[in-house]
């Protein structure tokens, strides 16, 4: 017996990316495509040319009453982080468990919502509840969750990156963390915006958001580090998909290479998905892109005191979609691999 699933936010990336997972997953069944917007009942395959033959569901709304005839047990919500806040004291209500992809319930703190989302949490309770679902470090927890903060996909990039360090105690404490990240413009979502358009993106290379990004407090929450001695900016590159993160960090003494290599293998021996390049080969997008891969890999600089750390995500499957399906392998007791290999 498969384990029944619905999907609301089916019409972008991240939906598009998931339904996709979803198809090839040995134990998950596909019953429920809903859309927040108001697009109607119409076929997927319609809205993603891509998914003809693959997928034969028609959408519908999330409210709609039919939902409670399809035997759910988990929704993924691939919505907007409004969106989600309301939808998911629904879902809950209904006895479903939740992965959602927003940053709804990422940040632990109310307050915090409206400087970084422009918006008052309304459901503080929700946020405690939450698990951050990132599951090289919180496995234990996700397996026992009813409601899962998909992270971010830049944040997902940078924490994967360097908080083996962080947790070991290597790095230097109240120092500097410069983070500048790249991505493909997917990231940005389908909605249309004229600075996405492709005569703007192709042939072009750009910062936004630097400094104010608001994924800036999610890595500072996750790695324990001071945000006023936290950098962060990210890039747009003219390219569809894929991130590649570039990170400096301080040591708080010399740190040998034999010493870095030994503490990522150690943290992350276990963990299909992370792969350790070491410090004589570096990440790049065409080795991680369309798989759940992160791959990190590093060079030590003024003697062992300081160090460039790179990591490399596809940021619609390990950043988005993959991540998602992995919390749900935990969150069900399966293979974590499961669907991803």
């Amino acid at each position: 017996m498969k384990i029944r699933v619905g999907i609301v936010g089916i019409s972008g990336y991240a939906g598009l990316e998931l339904i996709g997972l979803m198809m090839r997953h040995p134990a998950l069944e596909l019953v429920a495509a809903m859309d927040a917007r108001e697009i109607g009942e119409k076929p997927v395959q319609e809205i993603h040319p891509r998914l003809r033959g693959i997928c034969d569901l028609v959408t519908f709304p999330p409210d709609d009453k039919r939902l409670g005839s399809l035997g759910l047990d988990t929704v993924f919500l691939c919505t907007p982080d409004k969106v989600s806040l309301e939808l998911a004291p629904h879902f809950l209500s209904q006895g479903l468990r939740i992965v959602d992809f927003s940053g709804a319930f990422r940040l632990k703190e109310a307050a915090s919502y409206p400087s970084w989302y422009g918006f008052q949490h309304g459901n503080p309770g929700l946020l405690r509840e939450a698990v951050y679902g990132l599951p090289e470090w919180n496995a234990e927890e996700i397996a026992g969750a009813r409601l899962i903060a998909n992270p971010g996909c830049y944040p997902t990039s940078v924490v994967l990156a360097i908080l083996p360090l962080i947790r070991a105690g290597m790095l230097e404490p109240g120092s500097d963390v410069f983070c500048d990240s790249k991505s493909g413009v997917t990231g940005a979502g389908r909605g249309v915006k004229q600075e996405l358009m492709f005569s703007e993106v192709m042939e072009n290379f750009r910062a936004y958001s630097p400094v104010s990004h608001r994924h800036a407090p999610e890595m500072c929450q996750e790695l324990g580090w001071d945000p006023d001695r936290f950098t962060f900016v990210p890039h747009l590159l003219p390219l569809n998909r894929g991130i590649l993160s570039t990170i400096y960090v301080l040591f708080r003494r010399t740190v040998s290479p034999a010493e870095m290599e030994s503490e990522y293998r150690e943290r992350y021996s276990r963990h299909p998905f992370v792969r350790i390049l070491g410090g004589s080969r570096l990440p790049e997008l065409r080795a991680v892109n369309y798989t759940n891969c992160c791959d990190i890999g590093w060079r030590l600089t003024q003697g062992g005191r300081r160090a460039v750390i790179f990591s490399a995500i596809d940021n619609l499957v390990k950043g988005a979609s993959g991540q998602a399906i992995q919390n749900f392998n935990l969150m069900h007791a399966l293979e974590e691999s499961a669907g991803l290999l």
